[in-house]
């Protein structure tokens, strides 16, 4: 199919803007893709990569630098109709890393979307606000056993990162607490998915409390995926790409389907904790920042060694199909 997208916002009124924050209303930014009629809409060229961050003055300092110099096509077209005879109905919902943006896996988006899915990615307007004010309030203590936890894994093999995994978790406060919250983002979302899902021109209505869907995450946003299928029996199956398994740690009474994709450089870190029906996949000679799409944008970064030797391109193709094909075999 084509790929369409569109964007829409949501508030969660009951909440506060952020934690710490003693304003209302929890601010989400959604993005979705979803399989298009080919030549529709009002767009007649496809979207440049990372659209939604031109212009937005609330984006990341290292995404607006990055933006600048991309000016990549995508296969999106802005506003398209949706294809009434695509293959899935179902829907994919996708959290991004710890500071980050929606439309940071495009290509793993588009993949999905082509093959029938509707996929929303989620996004916390406030989510640096967040970061800053819980960095502020940790104590000095709970920074330091992190810190020294962090650079013990950093050197364990997998055997050793795995038996270090659920401590560092443990003094990982500040991430469990934006875990459960970005968590608490996605059943809203799934609440109010009939709303969002009318935002695409053409899709066919359906009424509210009928949606399920399968999660996926890259790092922080894999914990959160794996947090959400904990606690929601909307969850379809989960794939975390390279995240921990922050919020509840101890996943393995995890009931639906899992796959857990592994850099090399974490190979092994969530073994004990994860059910013993995940599947895992190990991708030889990754680095963390393999699972983004900046490492096939910007090449210059296996240079400084902030990726590693796999192809990126090649790489990325891999982990879009896989992810695919893990949806639809968890689908039948």
């Amino acid at each position: 199919h084509a790929v369409g997208s569109v964007t829409h916002e949501l508030v969660d009124a009951h909440r506060p803007a952020f934690l710490t924050s003693g304003a209302r209303g929890r601010r989400l930014f959604l993005k979705l893709w979803y399989p298009a009629e080919p030549g529709s809409g009002p767009e007649t060229r496809p979207e440049v990569i990372w659209a939604q961050l031109r212009g937005d003055s609330g984006a990341p300092v290292v995404a607006r630098a990055l933006i600048a110099m991309l000016r990549q096509g995508t296969s999106t077209h802005a506003g398209a109709a949706f294809a009434p005879m695509s293959p899935s109905s179902q829907i994919v919902i996708y959290n991004h890393g710890m500071v980050s943006f929606a439309s940071e896996n495009t290509s793993l988006m588009e993949e999905l979307a082509s093959h029938g899915y509707t996929v929303i990615s989620v996004q916390h307007r406030e989510q640096l606000d967040e970061f800053k004010s819980l960095g502020r309030s940790q104590a000095t203590a709970g920074k330091a056993a992190a810190a020294n936890l962090a650079r013990q894994i950093s050197v364990a093999d997998a055997a050793g990162k795995a038996a270090l995994a659920a401590a560092y978790y443990e003094a990982s406060g500040n991430t469990n607490r934006i875990v459960r919250e970005r968590a608490a983002d996605t059943s809203h979302v799934l609440d109010r998915a009939s709303e969002v899902l009318a935002a695409i021109p053409g899709r066919p209505a359906s009424p509210p409390g009928t949606h399920a869907a399968h999660l996926v995450g890259f790092s922080v946003g894999g914990a959160v995926s794996t947090e959400v299928a904990m606690r929601d029996d909307r969850a379809l199956s989960v794939t975390n790409l390279d995240g921990g398994t922050y919020g509840t740690i101890d996943v393995r009474s995890l009931a639906r389907p899992c796959l857990m994709m592994y850099s090399q450089r974490n190979a092994g870190m969530n073994d004990l904790l994860l059910p013993d029906h995940a599947r895992r996949i190990v991708a030889e000679r990754t680095m963390h920042l393999n699972y983004h799409d900046v490492a096939h944008l910007v090449p210059g970064l296996k240079v400084f060694r902030a990726i590693g030797r796999a192809d990126p391109r090649a790489f990325l193709k891999y982990r879009n199909e896989t992810v695919r094909a893990f949806c639809t075999e968890a689908s039948r």
